[in-house]
């Protein structure tokens, strides 16, 4: 009751701003949607609105006190999929990659054979499929055997044959090809593989090429290991699961395309507004094809590495990340926000202080 009060007078304390709330104001009742008395509670957001840039922040990066800034970065988990699914619609709209390729031509014979080895028909399966988690494929990483062997050695070096691998063992099909939406980072990791065996390069390199990176100045986004540019030194922030410090654990956990990206929520604002703003794709046809829901099972809320929600009267393009991060863009107003939190039980704060953020500037 008393944090469903609390999330009321952020509300209303949003509304009262209007549309013209400034980076103050919003800073103030973000304080108040995130607050808690846990030491480890801290946050960062980024906003992006119209020609107005502001960010607010609140926290420790670091055990030493460390103040959290604009420019520190977080592992944003899932968030890395709408930049690896945005590599692939790029590779499809130079003509290397077909939306409706048959998985089995796209990938090795060896993960090929794990896949039918545990009756996944990859010759019904396509390229689409797996990008909108309708592929049928089982999710490792929502394994509680996964879940248990992180928990319990942290630093393992994972690959991703391991993974995929696992996913066979854990799990079987969810449902056959098209037939209804699953998420799978498994389905991710085959999609970092084709993009590795389509362009001859490592997928973050791939990544940052096609993306480009440079061009639009996204200096803040770094693969955290593979990529021709490292995490500055003091910069990555130390990230909270169950009480426990993430900072050290091995990245390979969430690394091969499904996670993998490091940034600050300042760089994934601006990503987004690149990508829902049509700078990202050479042809407006390629976003248009991200977005549409042509195809997929009625009840999905998955577009092509991207996710379509309601939030009362705010509707959203969005992507989440297991750690603690989150990233909306509202279509109507063309506002994008970031965040992420230090503790990954604080994510449902985020949700609820970024939507009352977003219902303020309803007309």
């Amino acid at each position: 009751m008393r944090n469903s009060l609390r999330c009321l007078a952020v509300a209303f304390a949003l509304l009262s701003f209007g549309a013209h709330a400034n980076p103050d104001q919003l800073s103030e009742v973000l304080a108040e949607a995130m607050k808690d008395g846990n030491e480890h509670t801290g946050y960062s957001f980024y906003v992006i609105d119209s020609d107005e840039h502001y960010g607010a922040m609140q926290g420790t990066a670091a055990p030493d006190g460390t103040a959290l800034a604009a420019d520190h970065m977080f592992r944003i988990a899932s968030i890395t999929k709408s930049y690896t699914a945005a590599t692939v619609l790029r590779l499809v709209e130079q003509n290397r990659l077909d939306l409706d390729a048959r998985l089995t031509d796209l990938i090795s014979a060896d993960f090929d054979n794990i896949l039918r080895g545990d009756k996944y028909d990859t010759s019904a399966i396509t390229l689409r499929h797996v990008l909108s988690h309708t592929a049928g494929l089982y999710d490792h990483g929502q394994s509680s055997h996964y879940i248990d062997a992180i928990f319990s050695n942290s630093h393992h070096v994972w690959t991703r044959e391991e993974q995929i691998k696992a996913a066979a063992v854990w799990g079987d099909p969810v449902g056959a090809p098209g037939e209804k939406f699953f998420y799978s980072d498994t389905g991710y990791l085959l999609l970092g593989h084709i993009i590795e065996r389509t362009t001859g390069n490592t997928l973050p390199l791939a990544a940052r090429e096609h993306l480009r990176f440079e061009q639009h100045k996204m200096v803040e986004t770094v693969w955290e290991r593979g990529d021709s540019v490292a995490v500055p030194n003091g910069k990555r922030v130390h990230q909270f699961l169950s009480g426990r410090d993430t900072y050290t654990w091995d990245p390979s956990v969430d690394m091969y395309g499904g996670g993998g990206l490091v940034a600050t929520p300042r760089d994934v604002a601006r990503f987004y507004q690149l990508l829902l703003g049509g700078k990202i794709f050479d042809q407006l046809e390629t976003l248009q094809t991200m977005l549409s829901a042509d195809g997929l099972p009625p009840s999905s809320p998955y577009r092509l590495g991207i996710f379509e929600k309601d939030y009362g009267d705010v509707r959203v393009y969005e992507h989440g990340g297991f750690w603690g991060t989150l990233v909306f863009h509202e279509p109507s107003s063309g506002t994008t926000i970031a965040g992420a939190a230090l503790r990954q039980s604080d994510y449902p704060k985020l949700v609820k202080a970024m939507v009352s953020f977003l219902a303020s500037k309803q007309p």
